[in-house]
């Protein structure tokens, strides 16, 4: 993400239209279905600079049927969840394939391709080459295309439930919520008083509101497991695996094991000030690892923590009870409702 300089500032400018959305909190409001609304308009003007209005309300309601088919019976008939996703995932590519090629079109008419900074995640596609042996190799319009809905997946589902968990958690720990708020009052105090806007840097250098999302995604990692085949046979600690084999990896059993974390099943964002976050790390892995790491990782990261910054520092709220599940997947039972008043 670092050659997309959209990361630093346009991600920003997105972000906090978190602020002019909560007044939408007149009565009890299930906190994880705004939360849901808020971050696809973000995910879509980061990805393909659709602006809200009828194509993103098309988008929209297309990718509600496309993630729907995630998880279900492989049956390719008309009838079926499979079948109904694939068609709405079909429909979803014919826009994403115009947007695409018109922007290409746009760039050559403009001769404008190498230059300047690219506004969204198309631009950077469009841009990419191959430069091993000095050429120039464009990628294919159906491959960014596909890419495109690709990195919405994981970025409209997985971030709004990691925002509504942490809430929840900080709801059922005062002392880390008061400590959360001064943290981030005294930052707002600091840009108030100098005039300065927010840089990627001020957010991501909070050390206790990165420890509350490391701890939300250790405890609640959203992905609970990963499949592996074995490509050779694999010997670990005394075990083969041998060649073809599927293993299912449990990320939550590391990040609830006491071998790794003491007290695991307690919410303690103040144990990750001596421990840190490292994404190489094999006992902290919500973003995956190795060559499989999440790409999503730092604008998730980025996200979570402007959401959480002018959530603190500009409301205050009452959670009603609700409960977290497991399977399939981390979620809350009630979706979080929530009453949110003015600070």
């Amino acid at each position: 993400m670092s050659k997309v300089m959209i990361s630093k500032q346009n991600f920003i400018k997105f972000l906090h239209n978190f602020e002019s959305q909560f007044h939408l909190f007149n009565d009890a409001l299930t906190f994880l279905w705004l939360l849901t609304q808020i971050t696809f308009q973000i995910l879509v003007r980061v990805l393909m600079s659709v602006e809200p209005g009828e194509d993103m309300e098309f988008l929209k309601r297309e990718f509600m049927e496309v993630i729907k088919g995630l998880i279900c019976l492989p049956i390719k008939l008309p009838g079926f969840r499979m079948y109904k996703s694939l068609q709405a995932k079909e429909r979803m590519l014919k826009m994403v394939r115009k947007i695409v090629y018109d922007r290409k079109m746009a760039m050559e008419k403009k001769e404008t391709k190498d230059s300047g900074s690219p506004n969204d995640a198309i631009d950077v596609l469009l841009r990419d080459t191959g430069e091993s042996d000095g050429t120039q190799q464009r990628l294919p319009l159906d491959f960014i295309s596909g890419n495109i809905i690709e990195m919405m997946i994981p970025g409209e589902d997985s971030v709004p439930m990691i925002m509504t968990l942490a809430v929840k958690y900080l709801s059922d720990n005062p002392v880390a919520l008061a400590c959360l708020m001064e943290e981030n009052d005294e930052l707002k105090k600091r840009k108030d008083e100098s005039g300065e806007g927010y840089a990627w840097t001020d957010y991501v250098s909070l050390p206790f509101t990165q420890g509350v999302i490391s701890e939300t995604l250790r405890m609640a990692n959203i992905i609970n497991a990963i499949w592996r085949k074995a490509v050779e046979d694999v010997e670990i600690k005394g075990y083969l695996i041998p060649k073809g084999w599927c293993v299912l990896a449990s990320l939550t059993s590391v990040h609830m094991d006491e071998e790794n974390y003491e007290n695991p099943d307690e919410f303690d964002p103040w144990r990750w000030e001596k421990t840190g976050a490292s994404v190489n790390s094999n006992k902290f892995t919500p973003f995956g690892g190795g060559q499989r790491l999440c790409p999503g990782l730092e604008f998730s990261r980025l996200e979570i923590s402007i959401f959480l910054h002018h959530f603190v520092t500009s409301y205050t709220w009452v959670a009603e009870e609700d409960q977290i599940v497991y399977f399939p997947t981390v979620k809350t039972k009630r979706k979080l409702p929530i009453m949110v008043t003015p600070r």
